[in-house]
């Protein structure tokens, strides 16, 4: 029963092993799936950062194209002393040439003088501009415009709606007339960007063609990102890049439009990862069936089929072993052999001769077992190596004597074993062949004792 329990628990920790396994093959795994994720998910982020970083360039280069464009209006104005003559003709030239070099459909190019619009191009769909007051702080953009009538230094305010509808863009650079030492400040000249129209030229809504979503917000004076533009939603985790638009910062972010993780990639992943761990399971199941069965051919190399002792080829690389290594102080030798094994099995028959067979080796593993390990070396003979002093090894033959004795089976109903012993401190010289020469001298004396009563069966 015990062996059956222990062979239970080793089936156990054998399935134990094989789940550990699968598990750790899914761990092992998963974490190089991870790696490689991380991986590919870094390289599609630096990706990402040189399109944030190249529509940034395209948007501060178009709108520096479009601003330089003051300056002309700027030179114009110096140049005719505060003089508006020629306003809309070098106007439309300008607005002309901004629209064939950049694509830029301008809202208008505008004089304030005194900050106050008094000439306007194009004149339609900007008639509401004409007579509005720059300085104005109570409307949009114009705290900009203050900003830059009072720096004397060109100012871009951030979009906003425009008074003639639409969103718009502008930049307001002041006019600074001198006359010899003296310098007088005129007014604003003004240009307003579409911006709508912009983000058109740029192309920006092409991301989204190519699985991007963006946004293109500006940074407050509070470091806060406002929206300006988005499509989609780039989230939280999205690329950034941070950029000066003249006197303004912006921030384009980016983001791919299916996450930076694709679900099926990581569902598919997970499937590959379950089924090579699945497989590993079996695997696993499979080394630990063939290292079973190599430990079982192994154990049956060396044990006896009747009784469950080792057998002679074990007793014999056990004495080999020996040989080798010498015999510790505390080594016991026993010799064993079963009497009247030929009369049971001419009288009783071979089934009973090996019940008796496997009632004495029972007896003798019981005993010697716990300080050793009992070999059956012929029909009726055993042998045990041993490792204890002499008065357990005196209790220990004291019990095997009664255990025999006493020991009744089915067909059999008693046992007769002649035992001989030694111990190496007998013989502290001995080896182990002159050991077991000595022990088996013992043993047939004690045999020859037993037949002087029994008669009816024949010394061997």
């Amino acid at each position: 029963m015990k062996k059956f329990w222990d062979l239970q628990k080793q089936k156990k920790n054998y399935k134990q092993i094989i789940v550990l396994f699968a598990c750790i093959t899914f761990v092992l795994l998963g974490l190089v799936c991870f790696l490689i994720a991380r991986n590919d998910i870094a390289e599609e982020r630096e990706r990402y950062g040189f399109i944030a970083r190249n529509e940034a360039e395209h948007i501060v280069t178009l709108v520096d194209c479009v601003m330089a464009r003051t300056t002309t209006l700027e030179a114009m104005l110096q140049d005719h002393e505060g003089e508006t003559e020629w306003f809309d003709k070098l106007a439309k030239r300008i607005y002309d040439e901004v629209t064939e070099e950049t694509g830029v459909s301008l809202k208008n190019f505008a004089l304030a003088p005194d900050g106050v619009v008094s000439k306007v191009y194009p004149l339609e769909g900007n008639e509401a501009l004409i007579g509005f007051d720059f300085l104005d702080t109570s409307r949009k953009g114009n705290l900009e415009a203050k900003e830059a009538y009072e720096k004397g230094g060109t100012i871009l305010t951030n979009p906003f709606e425009l008074v003639q509808g639409g969103i718009g863009m502008g930049g307001r650079t002041p006019i600074i007339l001198r006359d010899g030492d003296t310098e007088r400040l005129w007014g604003l000249v003004t240009v307003t960007i579409d911006f709508e129209n912009m983000v058109e030229v740029l192309k920006l809504d092409n991301l989204e063609g190519m699985g991007v979503d963006y946004s293109i917000s500006y940074i407050d004076q509070d470091g806060t990102a406002v929206e300006m533009r988005a499509v989609g939603d780039p989230g939280q985790d999205a690329v950034k890049a941070r950029f000066p638009v003249w006197n303004l910062t912006w921030e384009i972010a980016v983001a791919p439009a299916k996450g930076w993780v694709r679900p099926w990639r990581v569902a598919l992943s997970l499937t590959l990862i379950t089924i090579v761990s699945i497989f590993g399971g079996i695997f696993a199941n499979m080394v630990i069936i063939l290292l079973e069965n190599n430990a079982m051919l192994r154990r049956l190399a060396i044990t006896d089929g009747l009784t469950g002792c080792r057998n002679r080829l074990a007793f014999e690389k056990k004495v080999e072993q020996l040989r080798e290594s010498g015999l510790d102080k505390d080594f016991v030798y026993i010799s064993a052999d079963v009497n009247g094994l030929k009369q049971c099995n001419d009288t009783l028959g071979h089934p009973a001769g090996d019940e008796l067979l496997v009632g004495a080796s029972s007896c003798m593993r019981e005993c010697f077992e716990p300080y050793g390990k009992v070999y059956r070396i012929g029909g009726d003979e055993f042998v045990a190596f041993l490792h204890t002093d002499e008065k357990t090894l005196d209790e220990i033959m004291k019990k095997v004597q009664d255990l025999t004795e006493h020991w009744q089976g089915e067909t059999v109903k008693h046992i007769s074993v002649a035992f001989g012993h030694a111990m190496l401190s007998e013989f502290p010289e001995a080896t182990i062949d002159t050991l077991i020469t000595t022990v088996d001298e013992r043993m047939y004396e004690v045999k020859k004792e037993y037949y002087k009563t029994h008669t009816r069966e024949v010394v061997s």
